[in-house]
């Protein structure tokens, strides 16, 4: 057995360059896996062709040993691996299941020390600062505080693009929201995409639609609803896996308006039946209908995960939006001034976590 051991111990290193190198306190499941693939075959390829001898048995009983040490080290490593990543998926909902300890604490430490608003520069209560100028209000209030490592632009060039965070995860992240309660459905994937994203252009462009449903698998992997008043004037067919609503969004405050091409989000959540459903994406870029919807984007009886949005102009409303999203546990992913309009339109990314990602846990 000592034999083994000295075998064993000749497998680590210092080197880099090395397949056999795990960087310290790097425990992800990439790295750990990776390292018991090469240093199986390490030992494998190191051992001596057939000798006709007695000895040849001892030999390769001694790196029979050496495997079984190898394999059990690899399984205690694999554990470890999982019980680092469980702080994130815990934290996530189940978003991030691959993120080590080390990494997850950083992003929770900005989130709670990052300054929403530029106090120092501008004074106190510097949120009221800039409101008649918002390309100026932006730059001095809620910057991203949340790194998303594989977050992407889908939609090409459009208008109507927006940036997705780790667009990869969402098939598994579906699976994994599931049913949460006798009460609640699990029927998958589901995405709302609302509005076309330009107010002048009389053609309605899907890019975002198609390519988030190619991302994820094809036009039959995700349920993906898409709704614009105006399409009574788009003459073409929507793109296969696209369910197309003639009919805008619009806040409850707006609807004594009585508007028959217009409904308010939980007036469209009930027509469709999704109480209780998981959105993975919620889109929206509807010409400023935000300002009077945000409250109701997560009360009207859906969970969106990301919501992903354009704010055409600065906050009318102090900044509620932002403070209503955070209160209900999101992070700011993505943001972007669109430079199109001088920066008075603004891009937003915002993913919602648990709210164990918030509080003050012992991470050491």
């Amino acid at each position: 057995m000592a034999g083994g051991a000295i075998g064993y111990k000749s497998l680590k290193t210092s080197d880099p360059s090395s397949p056999l190198y795990v960087k310290e306190n790097d425990l992800s499941l990439q790295t750990i896996s990776k390292y018991m693939g090469s240093s199986l075959q390490h030992v494998v390829t190191a051992l001596p062709p057939p000798l006709p001898h007695h000895r040849n048995k001892q030999i390769y009983l001694l790196a029979s040993i050496i495997l079984c040490c190898v394999v059990i080290h690899n399984a205690t490593l694999l554990s470890l691996a999982a019980d680092n990543c469980n702080i994130a998926l815990k934290d996530s909902s189940g978003f991030f299941t691959d993120i080590p300890l080390s990494e997850w604490k950083k992003k929770k430490d900005r989130v709670k020390n990052q300054p929403r608003h530029n106090d120092k520069e501008l004074g106190l209560r510097s949120k009221y600062t800039n409101r008649n100028s918002p390309s100026k209000w932006y730059e001095h209030n809620w910057q991203t505080n949340f790194e998303c490592t594989a977050k992407r632009r889908i939609g090409g060039t459009s208008e109507g693009s927006k940036v997705v965070c780790d667009p990869h995860r969402i098939p598994q992240s579906a699976r994994r929201s599931g049913k949460r309660s006798k009460e609640e459905s699990d029927d998958g994937c589901l995405i709302y995409s609302f509005g076309r994203g330009s107010p002048n252009s009389p053609v309605f462009d899907f890019s975002f639609e198609t390519e988030i449903l190619e991302e994820l698998g094809g036009p039959d992997s995700c349920e993906l609803h898409f709704f614009d008043h105006r399409l009574d004037n788009y003459g073409g067919d929507a793109p296969d896996g696209i369910i197309v609503h003639h009919w805008g969004l619009e806040g409850k405050v707006d609807a004594p308006k009585a508007r028959r091409d217009f409904m308010t989000m939980k007036e469209i959540v009930h027509h469709l039946g999704h109480e209780g459903r998981s959105l993975e994406i919620m889109r929206i870029d509807c010409d400023g209908c935000e300002w009077h919807t945000f409250s109701e984007w997560i009360t009207s009886g859906v969970r969106p995960r990301q919501v992903v949005t354009s704010l055409h102009g600065a906050p009318r409303n102090e900044d509620e939006l932002f403070e209503i999203l955070e209160k209900n546990n999101y992070v700011i992913f993505h943001r972007e001034a669109d430079t199109r309009y001088g920066g008075m339109w603004q891009e937003y990314g915002f993913l919602k976590l648990s709210p164990s990602f918030f509080g003050d846990n012992n991470l050491d």
